[in-house]
């Protein structure tokens, strides 16, 4: 999930890493200088906090802290770069599938903390981290040019893709024209589509995160934004992302149509079991989307599609053609899963992968 890390062990493994820096008399990244003494030629980008970053020009050792980035430095060409992580195989499936390399990274953050000592020995020419984190204080002392970064909307979206591109180099920087393209043309074509829809044949749609605790996404985030564009009205007509409601809040707005997301589901559950339990219970049976049988599952692949990450463009179609299929006949989910997966993932599903990742299941 797109979470924000109070960075809670920093300060008790913060002298851990000066003692490594003191160590080994150098940066925490790539030494300093090459063969000749001379030292590496740089260039500085500008991140969502407005800071001036200088990193190398030529990037080979990412570390990366925020879960949904992961899949973009790899659409970058960067997977194989990835050094730390915060990512494990139980949690992306997908994207170690994907990108097996991964498997070589270091797991050196969680939702909470950092071991700076792991993250030293990595020995990373650059960190991209959320903006929300409060690892640019830490990682300054170990001289980790860092990159905070951070998105909202789709304009958002294409600015992290663009300056991640600009830290990763020139054929980076050409991949992510592509992919913003690519984007703008899906949203194009799918608006073109739903924005003639009347207000009042729109469904309301309730895209929950979580069910036990209950917790929903409102308005004011990308998520309230795919749906409109896909043709539907947020029914939770509340600010902001992963909001706390209760049932009698749900049954109040009474969606058409509710979409489940994979963090849904309740412990080993798979999502058919997870709609399974919600159609029998009876303060959900009260809801029309349940009764009438318009549970669906979010799709999830290298990264969840719903949430912060570049198979949002993804995400805008398969919404729009589960709340419209007769308005987008001829979009084929499985093909341009297919496509989006090679062109810009640099894989090539079968059919078999493609409509698992669509059903929101785990690889076979």
């Amino acid at each position: 999930m797109r979470s924000t890390r109070g960075i809670a062990a920093l300060a008790a493994i913060g002298g851990l890493a000066a003692a490594l820096l003191a160590g080994c008399g150098q940066t925490a990244g790539n030494p300093s200088s090459g063969p000749s003494g001379a030292a590496p030629s740089t260039h500085q980008v500008t991140d969502y906090s407005g800071a001036r970053v200088t990193v190398p020009d030529t990037v080979t050792r990412v570390a990366d802290s925020w879960p949904a980035h992961n899949e973009m430095v790899q659409m970058l060409g960067g997977g194989g770069k990835i050094v730390a992580t915060v990512l494990k195989p139980s949690s992306v499936p997908w994207l170690y599938t994907i990108d097996p390399s991964l498997s070589q990274a270091q797991t050196v953050f969680t939702s909470t903390t950092a071991n700076l000592g792991k993250l030293v020995q990595t020995r990373p020419d650059v960190l991209f981290t959320e903006s929300s984190d409060q690892m640019a204080a830490k990682t300054s002392e170990l001289r980790i040019p860092t990159v905070q970064l951070d998105f909202k909307t789709y304009d958002g979206l294409k600015q992290v893709v663009t300056t991640t591109a600009d830290v990763l180099g020139p054929a980076a920087q050409a991949q992510a024209e592509r992919y913003n393209s690519y984007l703008d043309n899906v949203l194009k074509t799918t608006t073109a589509v739903t924005s003639k829809i009347p207000e009042d044949d729109k469904p309301s749609v309730l895209h929950i995160y979580s069910l036990n605790p209950l917790v929903v996404d409102g308005t004011g985030s990308i998520i309230d934004e795919w749906i409109k564009d896909a043709g539907g009205r947020n029914a939770a007509q509340i600010p902001g992302r992963t909001q706390p409601v209760s049932i009698e809040q749900v049954v109040k707005w009474n969606p058409d149509v509710v979409i489940l997301a994979s963090s849904a589901f309740e412990a080993n559950d798979t999502g058919p079991q997870t709609v399974a339990k919600l159609t029998a219970d009876p303060a959900w049976r009260q809801v029309a989307a349940v009764h009438n049988q318009r549970v669906v599952i979010n799709p999830t692949g290298g990264w969840h599609w719903d949430r912060y990450g570049i198979e949002e463009a993804l995400q805008i179609q398969w919404a729009a053609k589960t709340l419209h299929p007769e308005l987008f006949p001829n979009l084929d989910l499985v093909a341009q899963t297919k496509n989006f997966y090679s062109q810009f993932l640099h894989y090539q599903l079968t059919d078999d992968q493609a409509k698992r990742i669509l059903a929101g299941q785990n690889p076979a």
